[in-house]
């Protein structure tokens, strides 16, 4: 009889009890041990909503009606830009400016030429990580962590390894990470786009299918829409999607949209024959009532989301007639 190879006869599968558990953060939205990733163009919103989400996270208030456990730790590991005039401008806004951080930009000891050995840049986040002190079941932000993905966003298995080190590190610390990384360039022509908005996270789908909930943060010029949309896609859970806006300082809230009322008083602008109206010309109407242009487009929104009316065209609708 053959005989078998010694690494067969000493790999055995690991017991159940073997399995590290670490309490998810939100049941499903935010796995504990995980790898979550929020994506979104250059200067969309990223850090802004993350400051908001991690002060929410802080304080176990309600995040999108889900209830996040309790943290006995919080961590930010700044990687672009500096902290007072980046990532800590938006903590500061979100009232939580006290947050334990490492800014690589402002660390003058760190010699950046370190992150061109792409095989040591894991190693190098987990020693910012661990200068945190951050105790068990904590979370740890990285704004963006795409530099730590191998070395090139494009290649499938640099981006699987890495996303595999990292997730090994955090079990082994007891942590869960959740990330801010980039979409791809956009294209005018929203036929030349992916179907998902999630599916835009620029580089390998490994980065993607290697982590655990990914976020999509899409701007209104990207869907056409008055408002922000926040798309949640766990792997472990349903898609689910959320309208946002943002305040005076810049910070995310959800959107307000428009009351019954006054949605109706943008219906009674559009003929009740079917016949097509433009934007410009329910704008003009609108102003005698007075309701302002943005007011008017909220309430187009509104109409298009419950099928009221249809876009015939760019700027050009019609109301829906029931025979």
């Amino acid at each position: 009889m053959a005989s078998v190879p010694k690494s067969r006869i000493d790999c055995q599968a690991p017991s159940s009890t073997d399995e590290i558990l670490i309490p998810d953060v939100i049941p499903y939205l935010l796995p504990g041990g995980g790898i979550s990733i929020l994506a979104g163009s250059p200067n969309v919103g990223k850090t802004a909503l993350l400051a908001t989400l991690v002060r929410d996270l802080r304080d176990q208030r309600l995040i999108f009606g889900h209830q996040p456990r309790a943290l006995p730790g919080i961590g930010v590991i700044n990687t672009d830009r500096g902290w007072a005039k980046g990532a800590g401008l938006w903590f500061a806004r979100a009232g939580y400016g006290d947050v334990v951080y490492y800014s690589l930009s402002d660390d003058r000891t760190f010699n950046m030429k370190r992150l061109r050995k792409r095989l040591d840049r894991t190693d190098i986040l987990f020693s910012f990580i661990d200068g945190l002190f951050l105790p068990p079941e904590s979370l740890v932000y990285v704004d963006p962590i795409s530099i730590f993905l191998g070395g090139n966003l494009l290649d499938y298995d640099a981006c699987a390894i890495a996303t595999g080190e990292i997730r090994a590190y955090l079990r082994e610390r007891r942590l869960t990470m959740l990330a801010a990384a980039h979409s791809a360039k956009l294209r005018a022509n929203k036929q030349d786009r992916y179907m998902r908005m999630q599916d835009q996270v620029l580089g390998s789908t490994a980065i993607s299918g290697f982590t655990d909930s990914a976020l999509y943060l899409a701007s209104p010029q990207e869907t056409g829409k008055a408002y922000y949309t926040l798309v949640w896609h766990p792997h472990g859970s349903k898609e689910e999607r959320y309208y946002l806006e943002r305040d005076e300082q810049g910070l995310f809230i959800p959107y307000t949209g428009v009351d019954t009322g006054t949605q109706m008083r943008v219906l009674a602008l559009f003929p009740d024959n079917g016949g097509e109206v433009g934007l410009t010309a329910l704008v003009e109407a609108a102003g005698a009532i007075p309701l302002s242009k943005a007011t008017v487009k909220r309430g187009i929104d509104a109409l298009l989301d419950d099928g009221t009316i249809e876009r015939v065209k760019h700027g050009l609708y019609r109301r829906i007639t029931v025979n």
